[in-house]
């Protein structure tokens, strides 16, 4: 294998794949590059801890054939200290030695035989096999307004996943740990189809980030038995699927809290943070004492001393007095695109919703974030 790459296509082709691989496993080839060529002026990287694996076309000149498999880490150095020229690699098949040669500049990095890289990605379509399109951005805010809300396990136990939920050309995002909430609804064209799958956090925050890369527009979506495949144009991105049956999260939204909130979001969060200030770390609790028009915020800390501030509130209720986890509330303000939030309460140990006000404004208005009270004390 002879290839020559721009400095900038083999430093993005390393940066899509890199994080996708397996540092401490008992295989070796799991923290490796798979560079492969596929075509006179392509060239493929890959990467995969098993559970992820990613794949990216890269622009290149091929002179010779062939495939190996590199460090992930030090090819990354490499390329990153190199001067901005071409850099061309040459694999002797024998050694399975790469040598990287950029100006004066040249590299010995020791590959592993790329026949000891597993097989990913299978390439032939199924039966069952469904396909999804959406605008890539459209995606993304719409994982990123609920994934916070998801539990933070590393197991792949069901609360630990995004519920995705198409059903009519509508896809539905949902992320809940059992004391919070969020759900996110998107158009999508899924030609009719409908589906219920669940996706680890993990593989949602890989996708975030591989997202800020591409300058993609469309991403499609492929479900392939129990895996799913982000597809661009020159990536494809697969994980694993949690097997399980997600709570039904629709049933769990209140449709009748009659206690109505309007209120600032920035001040509402600059108050938050204010008081958070003396909160008790155990608890992170905040008590929130509505009053006609104004809005109480205070805690208290028995080693720390207390905090209280104020903000002007507009309510349709005399008042009422609601404490939460203080984190909860600000994950949810602050992925929200509003600036007005609405304020949904019942009772004090009731379901509190949190939803854009000017929803019309930017098509958010069916973004929910629930939240569970606490006790006051």
């Amino acid at each position: 294998m002879e290839i020559i790459l721009n400095k900038e296509d083999l430093l993005n082709g390393i940066r899509i794949v890199e994080k996708i691989t397996a540092q401490k496993s008992s295989q070796p080839v799991l923290s490796n590059i798979l560079i492969e060529t596929v075509a006179n002026d392509r060239v493929k990287f890959c990467t995969t801890d098993l559970n992820l694996s990613i794949s990216h076309l890269a622009k290149a000149q091929v002179e010779s054939e062939g495939k190996i498999t590199l460090s992930a880490k030090r090819l990354g150095e490499i390329a990153s200290k190199l001067d901005n020229k071409p850099v061309k690699l040459s694999l002797n098949c024998e050694t399975n030695i790469v040598t990287i040669s950029c100006g004066k500049a040249k590299f010995e990095l020791i590959g592993i035989n790329a026949n000891e890289f597993p097989q990913v990605f299978d390439e032939k379509e199924e039966d069952d096999e469904k396909s999804f399109e959406i605008n890539k951005n459209t995606l993304i805010k719409g994982v990123k307004q609920v994934v916070f809300s998801a539990a933070y396990h590393e197991s792949a136990s069901i609360l630990s996943g995004v519920c995705f939920n198409i059903d009519s050309n509508t896809l539905e995002i949902v992320a809940t740990d059992g004391n919070r909430l969020t759900r996110a609804s998107k158009e999508i064209n899924s030609k009719d189809d409908s589906a219920i799958f669940i996706v680890p956090s993990r593989t949602i925050q890989e996708l975030i980030r591989i997202s800020s890369i591409v300058e993609d527009e469309k991403v499609t979506i492929k479900l392939k038995k129990a895996k799913i495949q982000f597809v661009f144009e020159n990536v494809v991105f697969q994980s694993k699927l949690i097997n399980g049956t997600y709570p039904k999260y629709q049933q769990l939204i209140p449709t009748s809290n009659d206690k109505i909130v309007y209120i600032d979001r920035e001040e509402l969060i600059g108050v938050i943070e204010r008081v958070c200030v003396m909160v008790n770390e155990r608890t992170n609790r905040i008590k929130f004492s509505f009053k006609e028009n104004t809005l109480e915020l205070s805690t208290d800390s028995p080693e720390m001393g207390s905090g209280k501030d104020f903000i002007d509130i507009s309510s349709n209720f005399d008042e009422i007095v609601i404490a939460f986890n203080y984190k909860y509330v600000l994950d949810s303000l602050k992925n929200m695109d509003t600036r007005k939030v609405k304020i949904e309460i019942a009772t004090s140990l009731s379901a509190t919703l949190f939803k854009p006000a000017d929803e019309n404004e930017n098509g958010d208005e069916s973004y929910v974030c629930l939240v569970m009270p606490v006790q006051v004390r």
